[in-house]
C-alpha cells in the first residue's frame, strides 16, 4: 500500500514524524489575543471599581469581547505543535497588572491610552501578516481608534 501510495504521487504521513512548526502568524496572532485580554480585563477592573462608568464603558467592552472571539476563530496551531515562543505572559506597557485608580477620570484615561496604543500596534502589524489577518487587524485597529475618541468624549461630560 505504501509502494502505491508513492507511486501514485502522495506521500504516506509517518507517524513517528515531528509535528509541524505553526506559521509565522501564529505568535502574532497569540499576542494580539493576548493584548485583547489585557484590554478586556483592564476595562473590568474599571468597571468594578468605578460601577458609574457601566453605561459608557459596557458597550466597549462587548465589543472587545466580539474582536477576542474573531482573532481566536483564525487562531489554527497544528496539534502536536509546540506551544510558541512569541505569546509572553508578561504585562506590556499600557496594560498594568492590577490597575488602580483615584478616580474615575483616570480609569477612563488609562483605558483611552490603552485603546490608542493597540489601535497603533495593529496598524503597524499589518504589514507582517497574511493578507486575511491584516484586514482584521486594520478593522480591529480602526474600532479601537475609535473606542478612544469615545472614552476621550465621556471624560469630557
Amino acid at each position: 500500500a505504501l509502494a502505491a501510495a508513492g507511486t501514485a504521487g502522495c506521500s504516506p504521513v509517518l507517524p513517528w514524524a515531528a509535528p509541524p512548526r505553526a506559521a509565522p502568524d501564529v505568535g502574532v496572532l497569540r499576542d494580539v489575543i493576548a493584548a485583547e485580554n489585557e484590554i478586556i480585563g483592564t476595562y473590568a477592573a474599571a468597571l468594578a471599581a468605578f460601577p458609574v462608568l457601566g453605561p459608557a464603558l459596557t458597550p466597549l467592552r462587548q465589543q472587545h469581547e466580539e474582536h477576542l472571539a474573531q482573532l481566536r476563530g483564525r487562531l489554527v496551531v497544528p496539534a502536536g505543535a509546540p506551544p510558541s515562543a512569541t505569546a509572553s505572559p508578561t504585562h506590556r506597557a499600557g496594560h498594568p497588572a492590577r490597575p488602580s485608580w483615584d478616580s474615575a477620570a483616570q480609569a477612563v484615561a488609562a483605558l483611552r491610552a490603552a485603546e490608542r496604543a493597540e489601535a497603533a500596534t495593529l496598524v503597524a502589524r499589518v504589514g507582517s501578516v497574511p493578507p486575511s489577518l491584516a484586514q482584521l487587524f486594520a478593522s480591529i485597529g480602526a474600532s479601537e481608534a475609535s473606542h478612544a475618541a469615545v472614552l476621550h468624549a465621556a471624560s469630557g461630560r
